[in-house]
Parts: structure tokens; C-alpha cells; sequence
């Protein structure tokens, strides 16, 4: 059957849990607000200028990639007939190389 004495021992198991644990030192009140305001300013989105600068938007990481150009215009390879495939051969470069790599963008399939 039922027995009062099973259900009264989980709250006993609850109530000894300490909620005291470590924790960091509080900050003084100053450095507790800059660090609030630092950690505000951080989240909130940045807000589009009103006025667009060019150079902004042509930024670029200088160790960034350059971005790899098509070789041909259009959705059908004028040399192979593919539809919907690469816009560049992926292992030209190591073409002539017969235990060459299959490479596009810098990541490499080694076959």
C-alpha cells in the first residue's frame, strides 16, 4: 500500500541540500557597474551608420581567402555539358600529377 513515510523522506532530501557553494568574490560597487556596462555594450547589435562608408563595407581580413572566380557564366559547363555543377575545375592543378589531390578553396581529398 501506500506508506506516508517513503513521500516525507524527499523533502528531507531536498532541505539538506546546501545552496551555500563557491562562488567568485563580488566586485566593489564601481567595477561591478563598469563591468555590467562593458558586458551591455558587448551584447547589444551594432547599429548601421546612416551614412554607408565604402571602405567599411571593401574591408577585409588581410589573411582572408580571395574569393575563388567562376570560370565560365551560366549554370551549364561549356566544356563538359554538367548542369548545376563546380564553376571550377576542382583538380586542375594537380592535373599532370598522377597521384595528385583533388583540392578546392584549400581543403584537399587525397584519393
Amino acid at each position: 500500500m501506500f506508506s506516508i513515510r517513503a513521500c516525507s523522506r524527499i523533502p528531507r532530501l531536498i532541505r539538506n541540500v546546501s545552496m551555500n557553494r563557491p562562488a567568485p568574490l563580488p566586485l566593489p560597487r564601481e567595477d561591478q557597474r563598469e563591468f555590467e556596462e562593458l558586458l551591455r555594450k558587448a551584447q547589444t547589435p551594432l547599429a548601421p551608420s546612416s551614412i554607408p562608408d565604402p571602405e567599411v563595407d571593401l574591408a577585409v581580413h588581410p589573411d582572408a581567402r580571395k574569393p575563388v572566380t567562376p570560370e565560365f557564366q551560366g549554370d551549364v559547363n561549356p566544356e563538359t555539358g554538367e548542369m548545376g555543377g563546380p564553376k571550377r575545375e576542382p583538380v586542375k592543378r594537380w592535373a599532370a600529377d598522377p597521384g595528385g589531390d583533388w583540392s578546392f578553396k584549400g581543403r584537399v581529398s587525397d584519393f
